[in-house]
């Protein structure tokens, strides 16, 4: 069994959410929820975690976009057991 922190820190790297969140923001994540439509959230990729909302819910993955179009790169499909926490605080 693995302990999982109920909340987690990080700090926004990139533009793909503004308005929303901008490059330098902090935010905080609450790590025991359940995702839904329209959450931020953070997710591990690779080595590098990225934040995006979540657009659609299937029954074996996640589909996230960022907000701002024009610089978010499209990650493709995220496994539930790669999402970190929903987003609940910016500071």
């Amino acid at each position: 069994m693995t302990f999982r922190s109920p909340f987690s820190r990080f700090i926004v790297k990139d533009r793909s959410m503004e308005p929303y969140l901008y490059e330098g923001d902090n935010v905080l994540t609450f790590n025991w929820f359940k995702s839904k439509d329209g959450d931020v959230v953070v997710f591990k990729q690779s080595k590098l975690f990225l934040i995006k909302r979540v657009a659609k819910i299937d029954d074996s993955y996640i589909l996230v976009r960022g907000d701002n179009k024009e610089l978010s790169t499209n990650v493709g499909p995220v496994k539930f057991d790669q999402i970190v926490g929903k987003v609940v605080l910016k500071y």
